[in-house]
């Protein structure tokens, strides 16, 4: 499908997550464009998906509750696979991500360091998983665990941010979060953007996202 047609469904559809304007018109001027929105006010994590998965919806084919193994022969399930329906403006036609959610107010905002650093552990577990029908994926946290003021052009994060945000990247490993202007947004390495509502594929057109192992370059 084409990514206009795409851009339209969406923008007919648009429900606000957090009640951060459309992107799909003109974009909020300063101060508030560019700002990271925190996905809050969700009473568990089967509202929080609900309400994101919603508005994936007219972005992306989407399974809820994918089984898979774990190469320790450990059973997991993760919330939901999606797959482009423009699939083929994607460097990887074939690509499908794995989003796992965590709803702000009860896992994060009030989280403890064992908990985001659990979540992270569990993302990167995931990343290893053979998903039962699609293999190995590319999983983003939704929203970002840390908790930092990530904003758009510049992200503000300091040096071991950004190391955490790369290390995670080699795992496959990333961000799905909100930016006014942007809409939902979804981030590799740091604030790369592979997709985001606004416009559709970013750097999933230069990048195959397919798992690596061992000796990277």
């Amino acid at each position: 499908m084409e990514t206009a047609l795409l851009l339209q469904q969406a923008a007919a559809s648009f429900q606000p997550l957090a009640g951060e304007p459309s992107p799909f018109g003109q974009p909020p001027g300063y101060p508030l464009a560019g700002l990271q929105v925190p996905l809050a006010g969700y009473a568990d994590e089967a509202a929080l998906a609900t309400a994101v998965l919603g508005r994936l919806a007219p972005w992306f084919h989407i399974q809820r509750e994918v089984t898979g193994t774990h190469p320790t022969g450990n059973p997991c399930r993760i919330d939901a696979v999606l797959r482009p329906r423009d699939a083929h403006v994607w460097k990887n036609p074939q690509i499908a991500l794995g989003v796992e959610f965590k709803a702000w107010e009860t896992h994060v905002g009030d989280a403890s360091r064992k908990d985001r650093i659990g979540w992270v552990a569990q993302a990167i577990d995931y990343s290893m998983v053979d998903w039962d029908g699609y293999g190995r994926l590319p999983v983003l946290m939704c929203p970002d665990p840390f908790v930092r003021n990530r904003n758009l052009p510049g992200d503000g994060v300091d040096d071991l941010g950004h190391f955490i945000d790369g290390l995670l990247g080699q795992y496959n490993v990333g961000y799905l979060t909100v930016f006014n202007g942007s809409g939902l947004t979804m981030l590799m390495y740091g604030m790369n953007t592979i997709w985001y509502e606004r416009r559709g594929v970013s750097n999933g057109k230069n990048w195959s996202l397919r798992p690596r192992t061992g000796h990277r370059r």
